[in-house]
């Protein structure tokens, strides 16, 4: 017989939302100018709850991540005296937090800080906290001022958090769907924007008016106006993610079908020349890395080596064709001759070997590299390149000796080297036939993003990219909880009373 059930109100919930109306009735009253935006706040948290309730919460960390390449637009600033300035992306974030603070409180998930990479991770952000707060929260040089903050706050703080929500969050198999099919979506405004700047840039003057926000060409926004920069105030941001969206392309091509399959293919045919246009040699140097992992791991049983073998070729064959536009210094033509950045490099290898001698075990200060540079003494060497780009460190892990001494020189390599442990333990569990997307090859896909991302922190400081850091993070969230859940689980039931005897 058909009954009418009786739908359970979780007290919890109905507290934290009385106490929300209750709060936003007491601020109108309070301060009446507030009006309507009191109450407007409060339908945004209805529809935040909702979302949350309905939505797949994984998203919401998504969303802050491409927001950098969205929404991060320079007008958009809130400033704060004695905090932190406001941003797009950063208001995003705060949405982030409690989409994901109500999903935990609502659903009654348990929180787990269980792996040791989450223990290593919090020794880092705390040392480089300690650092900063030592030190100072901004820099004394103007032209990178918020070098502490910013760079603490978007590529330490934020992007660790995401990883650590997204472990506790994952739970089935088709968020690796939603986060990819996002990043190819994201991909195709990457690439527009991206072939529109470098047509401007040979002299299509028309292609500007194609570019949305217009900011994008303003030559004070960012660096590196000469390129194909994407939606990016730099082009290595745009290189990064394009050669990821690559082998993303690749491993979506063999996972979806019907229409959207072939758009994948005519994205991965776009990537490559967009690489071309951000003009980036460590853009060239991670893809052909990122291929050759592709290649070993991924296609082990599609004829890897002789895929490999087969674009060596080609790389070789399209070398010798341009060779000439190789020996030039203009990026737009291919030109990879530039000596000023090399020798500027060495300059500043030479700089923070003088740092770390003299702070070793704690650094000059995280985010004050420019600020120790200026009290060394001047010579040739250290005035070449006087620009922002040689002001700081131009390699992630020199950069964190310098400022945070071997202490978070260290820490920073277990990072790194335990969420690599996590994705092998990962790679082992998952049978090779496995044809999901949960499979060995989503497990080289993240490969290929550390290859990525190691590749581009090896050749400057990724810490002002926050796009990119952000995606990393999540990704690798992602591989720690899937390896989570395919342990052993403990089925926490009570133990049987035994019989008496009689």
């Amino acid at each position: 017989m058909l009954t009418v059930g009786h739908q359970k109100i979780d007290a919890l919930a109905l507290a934290v939302v009385t106490a929300f109306i209750g709060g936003a009735t007491v601020l109108s009253v309070a301060v009446p100018e507030l009006l309507p935006w009191s109450f407007v706040a409060l339908i945004g948290l209805a529809v935040l709850l909702y979302a949350v309730a309905r939505w797949e919460i994984t998203l919401w960390a998504w969303l802050y991540v491409f927001s950098y390449g969205l929404l991060d637009w320079p007008q958009w600033r809130v400033r704060v005296t004695g905090f932190f300035n406001m941003t797009v992306p950063r208001f995003v974030f705060l949405a982030v937090m409690l989409a994901f603070g109500l999903y935990f409180l609502f659903n009654r998930r348990r929180v787990r800080y269980d792996r040791m990479v989450l223990w290593v991770m919090l020794a880092l952000t705390v040392c480089i906290a300690i650092s900063s707060t030592t030190t100072g929260w901004t820099s004394s040089v103007p032209d990178v001022r918020s070098a502490p903050y910013f760079r603490f706050l978007g590529s330490i703080l934020l992007p660790f958090l995401i990883f650590f929500w997204m472990y506790n969050a994952t739970s089935r198999e088709s968020q690796i769907r939603w986060a990819l099919i996002l990043l190819s979506v994201f991909g195709w405004y990457a690439l527009y924007i991206g072939y529109l700047q470098y047509a401007a840039v040979m002299g299509a003057g028309g292609a500007k008016a194609f570019i949305w926000p217009a900011h994008l060409m303003d030559p004070t926004f960012g660096i590196h106006v000469d390129r194909g920069r994407g939606p990016f105030p730099s082009a290595p941001p745009q290189a990064v993610f394009l050669v990821l969206l690559f082998f993303t392309d690749l491993f979506l091509i063999r996972k979806v079908h019907g229409p959207y399959r072939a758009a994948l293919v005519v994205q991965a045919v776009l990537t490559p020349p967009a690489i071309f246009f951000a003009g980036m040699r460590s853009g060239y140097v991670a893809f052909a890395l990122c291929g050759v992992v592709w290649c070993l791991w991924a296609d082990r049983g599609r004829f890897g080596k002789t895929k490999l073998g087969l674009a060596l070729l080609a790389g070789v064959v399209g070398a010798a064709m341009f060779w000439t536009n190789l020996l030039q210094e203009k990026r737009q033509v291919g030109g990879i001759a530039q000596r000023a950045p090399v020798t500027a490099r060495f300059a500043l290898l030479a700089q923070t070997w003088e740092m770390v001698k003299e702070r070793p075990l704690t650094g000059v200060g995280f985010g004050h590299f420019a600020d120790a540079q200026l009290r060394m003494p001047r010579s040739p060497a250290t005035l070449v390149g006087a620009t922002v780009g040689t002001l700081t460190e131009h390699n992630l892990f020199l950069n964190m000796a310098a400022e945070t001494g071997l202490i978070g020189l260290v820490l920073t390599i277990a990072v790194f080297w335990l969420i690599f442990a996590e994705s092998r333990r990962l790679n082992r569990k998952l049978p090779p036939t496995a044809a999901g997307m949960l499979c060995p090859e989503f497990v080289v896909l993240f490969w290929v993003a550390m290859v990525n991302y190691l590749t581009d922190a090896t050749f400057r400081d990724p810490l002002w990219d926050n796009f990119n850091n952000g995606f990393f993070w999540a990704f690798a969230g992602l591989v720690a909880g899937y390896n989570r859940l395919l342990e052993p689980q403990p089925l926490d039931l009570p133990y049987a009373i035994p019989a008496l005897e009689v």
